[in-house]
């Protein structure tokens, strides 16, 4: 359970913002109504410069809107990419453009790892009963890294972007930087089957939660291409009920180890007392064996 103290930290990173895979773009649902803050209340973001703005780009392109939505279709089309190539967008911040650019660029594997960890998380954790399991494999997964090769850097896009707080009024400013890269399927295909061979061979790991690991390699390679936003939302909730399960085991663990301490505490305490009784009852005995011996 340490472990897990020591890692839930991180463990929501990774999942969302940083990283897009190619898929169909997500429709709206008009039935959901969020509570959304009033204009005053939010902080006003604009983005006051961006890449090749001098030759007439918009701030926000349609393949870049797109491939943060998850469809990566116009993008291939605009720029001249197969279709049977797998497409993945990468972003990051930073207070200058360069340090943006090369944080989306090295963060890439991170994030692609971050994408297969809640897949993992998500679909085995909710089939495993034993949560002693499920720890071995939140820490295995955590410890798995996507190594990336065959990589091909087809385009990077940058924006400027202004933040004005709403309660101080105080602006800041800060770089948000794209990088798309594209690999072969069969390039794709080979790193889901080797994470998820490294993560099969993490310890304390039984041999049926390591099947069900490897049940999975067949729908990675499916989803390279394309994502459908239900499934996305499923695999998230299953990924969020997992780290709940893990959240409140954490707090069961310290209630247990506060009340071991405390049962040690008190037994400290008694054991303390009664070596100070047991040496007043030694030290009256050696005066009565004083006293009695004067007598005599």
């Amino acid at each position: 359970m340490k472990k897990i103290i020591e890692r839930l930290s991180v463990a929501f990173i990774v999942s969302s913002a940083l990283f897009v895979g190619c898929a169909s773009s997500p429709k709206a649902d008009s039935t959901q109504k969020v509570p959304v803050a009033s204009a005053s209340d939010q902080d006003k973001v604009v983005i006051v410069d961006w890449t090749d703005r001098t030759l007439g780009e918009i701030a926000a392109p349609t393949w870049l809107k797109n491939m943060r939505r998850g469809n990566s279709g116009t993008f291939k089309e605009q720029f001249g990419i197969a279709e049977d190539r797998v497409v993945k967008l990468s972003m990051a911040t930073g207070k200058t453009e360069a340090v943006a650019q090369a944080l989306s660029r090295a963060g890439f594997a991170y994030t692609q790892a971050s994408e297969l960890n809640q897949k993992v998380i998500g679909r085995v954790g909710q089939g495993l009963n034993d949560v002693g399991q499920l720890e071995a494999l939140y820490v295995a997964a955590s410890e798995t890294k996507a190594e990336m090769t065959g990589l091909r850097e087809e385009t990077g896009f940058c924006q400027k972007v202004r933040t004005t707080n709403a309660e101080t009024k105080q602006t800041s400013e800060q770089y948000i930087y794209y990088t798309v890269f594209s690999m072969s399927k069969d390039t794709w295909d080979n790193l889901c089957k080797k994470y998820l061979m490294d993560i099969m061979g993490g310890t304390n790991l039984e041999t049926e939660t390591q099947k069900k690991i490897g049940a999975l390699f067949s729908e990675m390679k499916e989803d390279s291409d394309k994502k459908d936003a239900a499934k996305q939302a499923e695999e998230e909730a299953l990924y969020k009920a997992q780290m709940a399960r893990l959240e409140k085991e954490r707090a069961v663990a310290n209630a247990e180890t506060a009340k071991a301490n405390q049962a040690t505490a008190e037994a400290a305490l008694k054991a303390k007392q009664m070596d100070a009784q047991e040496a007043q009852t030694k030290k009256a005995t050696e005066e009565a064996a004083d006293l009695a011996g004067f007598l005599l």
